[in-house]
């Protein structure tokens, strides 16, 4: 066939997620993605959120072989120094039962299974296929191109992830700004038997996951590491401006993070096993294209659906809802014999009524806090100092908590940085 209902772009999250929905309400749906297979292109450093996914496969996580690793019941973010780190340090046996709150994933495992959910309802996936660009009539999208390809379709679902390179050159969204724009590495790392339990004292299918702050040559941006079933996953997301202006390049940061006397404790004895990278788009709302247009829509990443909050990174199930709700509009459309703009507006309609684009508007301007340059060196410094003067005992007089407070942030900040900082992060996150 040359012509399709939906075409959807992407094998990712966003774009199995909106192939299922179209073909299980019976229509005629390509999947296409460039990747030999569904997550080989795909990179992801946050949790999956089990209230996106649960909305589409109720207990997911019963199914065998299971499409998620760990259910994350400890949760650490930690403020570090070059010899130091100060940890806040929160545990919830609530998280690690049924409906749970998050698992851990490994994007080899997850997106194959949900692009075989798509399939299994009726798409047709077409793997190895780069689109080199959008087909159009007009101001209409009518289809893609492929190699010497052309597929025509009532419908595109753009999911092809924070590249954006087939939306962008196609005019539907603007150029991409290296002041919001995040360049993120991951390791898997194995670890012998036994130890990935013993390190971070799990028990069953318990997970944890550690953010961290700091101790990134003072490049804006910060790490994360988390429990799979017999691995960790380990990497950094960096702001792209602030890599230039330090004038690093990402792996020198990365290596000497590992060599953190902390982390090296947890890495001891791995085997690395997977080494990935990606962009990821921060602006937050602002920078969030126009969803819809003629013929088309955009889902996931690709629309630039990323919110970090410092205690959560929220993209995987931004990406499910958008390519969910993508899904169900794209079908509606076909059905009507309406791929108009104006109807197709009804997709962006339901994303603001949905916690996606309401999260994103409540934290519309997430990223400026992470723009501070005092929160990578000076204030885990002046926390550590802190913590070091209060656990410190050699036998001299001790002073109050004040005047250790006092001291700890002596000639680096004053009281009044400190608590204008503060008062904005609050009123921001």
């Amino acid at each position: 066939m040359e012509k399709f209902d939906v075409v959807v772009v992407g094998a990712g999250l966003a774009g199995s997620a909106a192939a299922y929905q179209a073909a299980r309400a019976g229509l005629q749906v390509i999947l296409a993605e460039r990747g030999p297979k569904p997550g080989t292109k795909t990179v992801s450093g946050g949790l999956l959120y089990t209230h996106g996914l649960g909305k589409m496969f109720p207990e997911f996580w019963k199914e065998d072989p299971s499409p998620v690793e760990r259910a994350i019941t400890r949760n650490v973010v930690s403020f570090l120094t070059p010899t130091q780190a100060a940890s806040l340090d929160f545990y919830d046996a609530s998280f690690g039962v049924p409906p749970y709150n998050s698992f851990s994933v490994l994007r080899s495992r997850l997106d194959p299974w949900l692009a075989a959910k798509a399939e299994a309802a009726g798409a047709v996936p077409v793997y190895g296929a780069k689109v080199d660009g959008l087909l159009r009539e007009g101001d209409r999208v009518v289809g893609i191109r492929s190699g010497g390809d052309e597929l025509r379709a009532d419908v595109v679902v753009d999911a092809e992830g924070s590249n954006a390179w087939t939306s962008r050159q196609a005019g539907q969204q603007p150029e991409a700004d290296n002041a919001t724009v995040g360049v993120g590495v991951k390791q898997v790392i194995g670890l012998p038997p036994g130890e990935l339990e013993r390190r971070f004292q799990l028990r069953g299918s318990e997970g944890t996951q550690i953010t961290t702050v700091g101790f990134t040559q003072g490049v804006e941006g910060g790490a994360f590491l988390y429990t799979n079933r017999d691995t960790l996953s380990l990497g950094l997301i960096l702001n792209m401006r602030s890599l230039v202006q330090h004038n690093v390049r990402m792996f020198e940061v990365l290596e000497e993070f590992k060599q953190h006397p902390w982390i090296q404790k947890l890495l001891d004895g791995g085997t690395l096993l997977e080494y990935s990278g990606c962009f990821v788009t921060e602006g937050g709302l602002p920078r969030v294209p126009p969803l819809s247009g003629p013929g088309y829509l955009l889902a996931g990443a690709a629309a630039g659906l990323f919110l970090n909050t410092a205690f959560t990174l929220r993209g995987m199930d931004f990406a499910l809802e958008s390519g969910r709700i993508a899904g169900e509009v794209a079908a509606e459309a076909v059905r009507a014999h309406d791929p108009s703009a104006a109807f197709l507006a009804r997709y962006a309609e339901r994303l603001r009524k949905s916690f996606v684009l309401r999260h994103l508007t409540t934290y519309r301007n997430y990223s400026k806090v992470f723009e501070n340059p005092r929160l990578y060196s000076l204030y885990p410094e002046i926390l550590t100092s802190l913590l070091h003067r209060a656990y410190f005992v050699d036998g001299s007089d001790r002073d109050h908590l004040h005047a250790m407070l006092r001291a700890s942030h002596r000639g680096k900040a004053s009281l009044w940085t400190l608590g204008r900082d503060m008062w904005k992060a609050m009123r921001t996150l």
